[in-house]
């Protein structure tokens, strides 16, 4: 019995209430990294997030196609392969890379071209580039602070123009699953200039306040726009 497996069905039998009460112990992240390292990355946390994110995906992807009208797309950390699906039926070329072998099945069985990457152990810049734009989540928060520097590098290095979400703390101090880093906008802003990478605030005000009005979950409604120094100005 493997550890995906395992882990799979003790959140499938937990309540919501239990899962958010033990994510907010300081001992939870530690003990199930060690225990279940990726594998807490499972089917139903990835079948919960495609639920959840369905019609936000629609909206996000007429939104970046419209507004950013990218040819070839890389989405880092693509989970399920939701947002890249609706990119390629709107003819847009994509590549998910994801750590999760539950994610990458979940993508490929959408006919999403998907390769296995974990950012905390590849050296090598992120697969297939250069592309025209670099997606990423809800995915920086899971990186443990020492790895915030090599990921913005990465996705720097991957396009001119990155888009990216990233969790802030909460005022009641929840916590997501594995959130090793949440931190608010500036702390990436901050990161995304050191790489010679400005917020395009015309862009980012632009589609915040179109997935406000279009009821985009919470969580992906307040997307960072950067683009290269050398563009913005």
């Amino acid at each position: 019995m493997n550890r995906e497996f395992i882990y799979d069905f003790l959140r499938r039998h937990a309540s919501y209430k239990t899962r958010k009460w033990l994510r907010n112990r300081s001992w939870f992240a530690p003990v199930t990294k060690a225990l279940f390292g990726y594998s807490v990355y499972c089917k139903s946390y990835y079948s919960d997030q495609e639920r959840m994110e369905a019609a936000s995906g629609e909206v996000i992807a007429d939104w970046v196609v419209k507004n950013l009208n990218p040819a070839r797309v890389i989405d880092v950390g693509c989970g399920a392969g939701v947002l890249l699906q609706e990119l390629q039926k709107r003819h847009v070329a994509v590549l998910g890379v994801d750590v999760s072998e539950a994610a990458g099945a979940m993508a490929k069985a959408k006919g999403v071209p998907f390769k296995h990457f974990d950012l905390t152990a590849e050296t090598e810049p992120l697969p297939g580039g250069p592309y025209d734009l670099a997606i990423s989540c809800e995915v920086a928060e899971h990186l443990e602070p020492a790895f915030a520097k090599p990921f913005v590098r990465k996705m720097t290095q991957a396009a001119p123009c990155v888009y990216l979400t990233a969790a802030e703390p909460k005022p009641d101090g929840d916590v997501g699953l594995h959130h090793f880093n949440e931190q608010p906008n500036e702390y990436w802003i901050d990161l995304m200039r050191q790489e010679g990478f400005e917020l395009d605030p015309k862009a980012t005000s632009a589609a915040r306040e179109t997935f406000a009005s279009r009821d985009v979950i919470n969580y992906l409604a307040r997307p960072m726009i950067f683009l290269q120094k050398r563009i913005v100005d």
